[in-house]
């Protein structure tokens, strides 16, 4: 199964609420196109750890969402453009792994058919030998 993408698809607008977590903190949940597994989760963890956009700002993925904590006066485009960076870097990874490992099983299976075709070819030529 080919992997899609996971994108960035909107902002759940009625989950936009205060947050504690400073006095102008609120909870801008960005929706994703698909609710991303423990492993996509973690190059993203990755990705953004690495980014050096010096706005960062705390977060957490739950389900289908980045939930991102912003301030009231953030530029929501510049942190929108940032998260979507973050998540096309972790998608590139993703996606990445999974052709590696692809790759991997092709040629442990085309091994696994020149090893089957050795076994015939040598099954066949006891035909030849000579027992008297």
């Amino acid at each position: 199964m080919a992997f899609v993408a996971v994108k960035i698809t909107g902002v759940d607008k009625e989950g936009i609420e205060k947050d504690n977590s400073f006095d102008i903190a609120y909870k801008y949940p960005l929706i994703l196109s698909d609710r991303p597994d423990d492993l996509w989760v973690k190059f993203f963890h990755s990705a953004y750890r690495i980014n050096p956009y010096d706005k960062k700002r705390q977060y957490s993925i739950i389900e289908k969402r980045i939930v991102v904590i912003i301030s009231g006066e953030d530029n929501k485009q510049q942190q929108l453009d940032f998260f979507k960076e973050v998540v096309g870097v972790a998608n590139q990874h993703y996606s990445d792994l999974l052709q590696a490992k692809e790759e991997e099983k092709r040629k442990e299976e085309a091994r696994k058919k020149r090893e089957r075709e050795r076994i015939l070819e040598m099954r066949e030529e006891t035909d030849y030998l000579n027992f008297s």
